[in-house]
């Protein structure tokens, strides 16, 4: 099975790992808006933490798409914009936008399905990605006392999609 990691950086997870900067380890040196590949030559693409570093979220996509054999699958995965330290709490210390400069945008799942389905993706799901913090103790409170959403203690999302014919 072909896998395409866009953007691996230092760990890629699939058999070509791509990313616009030298590091150790990338096969691929391209931006993810323009990919170097043929149509149709990868049965999986994944993205780790990209998607919000990327000027131009739908050509990123749909060049995704492009190089997706028909029945191939999609994976991205990126920051929560309802995580409570970056939209709920807003310390001017803690904000997405001083805390992570080089991003884009900051994404609601539904904003993500909504840019998938734009670039011909189908079967879109969404699921929550938790890393356990110190605060999630209060934030567990103030979520069974209804006065956050369970969405706010998810610091990432991830979104899957697929090519279909």
């Amino acid at each position: 099975m072909e896998k395409l990691d866009v953007g691996c950086g230092r760990s890629k997870k699939g058999n070509i790992g791509l990313d616009i900067r030298s590091l150790p380890g990338i096969d691929v040196r391209a931006d993810a808006h323009n990919l170097p590949f043929q149509n149709e030559v990868f049965d999986a693409v994944v993205s780790t933490v990209v998607f919000e570093h990327s000027f131009n979220q739908l050509n990123f996509l749909k060049e995704q798409y492009r190089v997706l054999k028909i029945g191939g699958r999609i994976e991205v995965t990126t920051d929560n914009a309802q995580y409570y330290c970056w939209s709920v709490m807003k310390f001017r210390e803690i904000r997405h936008q001083d805390y992570h400069e080089d991003h884009y945008t900051i994404f609601f799942p539904e904003g993500v399905v909504r840019l998938m389905r734009l670039a011909g993706f189908q079967n879109i799901s969404y699921s929550y990605l938790r890393w356990p913090r110190k605060l999630d103790v209060l934030a567990l409170l103030l979520i069974k006392i209804r006065f956050w959403r369970e969405e706010c203690l998810f610091p990432r999302f991830k979104v899957v999609g697929s090519k279909i014919g």
